[in-house]
């Protein structure tokens, strides 16, 4: 146990030079007349000055609890280490308006694109207790949502925030994994992936993808690329005359590119055309090597002021209760 305030200690001095003017008090030959000492026949000198000095000692000791309450106890566990089979991976997931496209069902029911991929993502990190995750979104520019994390209960809540058209209406591919690059890059681990998942073509963004997927080699970034849909055209949603309606529209995703990214890294190129399809890519992304790594745990304090300030109550009440009984001190 420790104190985060040790310096507030030096303040027990107080109740230290109190008992000894009560210690000096109590040896003063004070005095007092009686007409008639018989009625001092069951008096006991060294009980009444218990009795005189009770209320004296609670305060005391209800300051001296005060002080270490103030003094903030904690009990430090102490740091340990954990080793674990997991990777890191950051999650390029795309925005764009094209996964409005509603060609995907979730429980028998119709449901645009970003819905069922965060659904499926979510199971996903789900799975991954043991690697750190982080997010990227893009549309027409590219930002991070969440950075490499262990804690996935924060990272699942900034999937749910994240919506359609929240980066732009455009894919920024490139720009994308650039970003993603950068959260990874500065990370001392044996082994860093990312998977990106977009269902367009490069459209927006100052990098190119390819010289990206390049970049990634250098620093051992593999990348694993989802195609999402199935170059055909699917029920599209737009507000008409009568209120929301749905066209056939074809949304062409650039496989050809998406495979070379995962090419140029090593990693692995995937196409999902539906909700079954999405996890199985995302099952088999699932089984990816692992490699042990060693994570520091952080020292835990457990604080202990509330002991104290538990007796700090206790004594006060010994005090009230004291003044009602046939022992208490009247001034």
């Amino acid at each position: 146990m420790s104190f985060v305030y040790p310096w507030v200690l030096t303040g027990l001095f107080v109740p230290l030079f109190w008992g000894i003017w009560l210690g000096w008090r109590a040896d003063r030959q004070d005095g007092l007349a009686f007409s008639y000492s018989g009625l001092l026949y069951r008096y006991r000198l060294r009980r009444a000055r218990l009795y005189l000095a009770w209320p004296d000692i609670l305060r005391m000791l209800t300051l001296i609890c005060l002080i270490l309450a103030i003094a903030r106890p904690v009990d430090y566990k102490s740091a340990s280490k954990r080793k674990t089979e997991g990777l890191d991976i950051m999650l390029a997931l795309d925005t764009s308006q094209s996964m409005m496209a509603m060609d995907f069902e979730l429980k028998g029911k119709r449901q645009n694109r970003l819905y069922v991929v965060k659904q499926v993502v979510q199971e996903f990190i789900g799975r991954r207790e043991d690697d750190r995750i982080g997010l990227v979104v893009f549309g027409s520019e590219a930002f991070t949502q969440a950075p490499l994390t262990m804690d996935h209960k924060v990272l699942q809540q900034f999937l749910r925030l994240t919506e359609i058209g929240m980066a732009g209406p455009e894919t920024a591919i490139g720009d994308a994994l650039g970003t993603a690059i950068k959260r990874l890059k500065d990370v001392e681990a044996p082994s860093k992936i990312i998977i990106l998942l977009s269902d367009g073509g490069n459209t927006a963004g100052q990098i190119d993808p390819k010289e990206a997927a390049q970049l990634a080699k250098s620093l051992g970034v593999r990348i694993y690329t989802i195609a999402v849909g199935s170059n055909e055209p699917v029920p599209f949603p737009y507000r008409g005359f009568f209120g929301l309606e749905y066209r056939m529209q074809q949304i062409q995703t650039d496989t050809v590119l998406m495979k070379a990214i995962a090419d140029i890294t090593g990693g692995a190129f995937f196409q999902a055309k539906d909700t079954e399809g999405l996890r199985a890519v995302y099952a088999k992304i699932d089984k990816l090597e692992k490699r042990q790594q060693e994570w520091e745990l952080p020292r835990t304090a457990r604080e202990l002021a509330w002991i104290p300030l538990s007796l700090v109550l206790i004594l006060l009440s010994l005090e009230a209760l004291w003044a009602l009984t046939p022992w208490r001190v009247i001034p």
